[in-house]
């Protein structure tokens, strides 16, 4: 299945992953993945790594309060 950020952020948040910034993060990606099965199915594991792929090392880093080079 193909998901957009948008879907993704909403099943993490429907799933209370924390923090909170992985979902807040993944949610203003333009870009899409891919899904295997259902993504209400999928493990919670697999989606917060689908998410983390979505958003850039800037985009990370920031949310983890870290900047390259401090």
């Amino acid at each position: 299945m193909v998901v957009d950020g948008s879907m993704l952020a909403s099943e993490l948040r429907r799933r209370r992953v924390r923090p909170r910034s992985v979902a807040d993060g993944v949610r203003v990606v333009q870009r899409s993945t891919w899904i295997a099965g259902d993504l209400r199915a999928a493990p919670t594991s697999l989606l917060v790594l689908a998410a983390l792929t979505l958003t850039t090392a800037e985009q990370t880093s920031a949310q983890a309060g870290y900047w390259p080079g401090q």
